[in-house]
């Protein structure tokens, strides 16, 4: 596994030490799980990920597709959008997808700021 693909395993492990942030550890453990079990770092699909980082997975998505990175510009708030509608099911949970979408004019307003 490439270093960067760790990260979920060392954050759980950390949060693991904590009487007070253990039960989160299972949703950083999982964060780049995807729906259709073809995320990292176990394999997890649909439902057997914690519907917590199935929420996680989305809004480090946006983050991700809206931010500056070290080999490409940003993309815009519709080009994230477009990409999440087309990887509902794959990479998302689709009902909590669609929620996202349905309120996709609220959620960009609270990061625009």
């Amino acid at each position: 596994m490439i270093t960067i693909k760790k990260h979920p395993i060392i954050g759980a492990e950390t949060l693991g030490k904590s009487h007070k942030l253990r039960e989160l550890s299972d949703i950083v453990l999982m964060h780049h799980e995807r729906f259709d079990g073809k995320g990292y770092p176990i394999s997890k699909a649909g439902a057997d990920i914690p519907i917590g980082a199935r929420i996680i997975e989305i809004c480090d998505s946006i983050d991700a597709i809206t931010s500056n990175r070290c080999y490409r510009k940003a993309h815009n708030f519709d080009y994230c959008y477009e990409e999440i509608e087309k990887n509902l099911g794959k990479m998302y949970d689709p009902i909590v997808g669609i929620d996202v979408l349905d309120n996709w004019d609220e959620i960009t307003s609270v990061v625009n700021r």
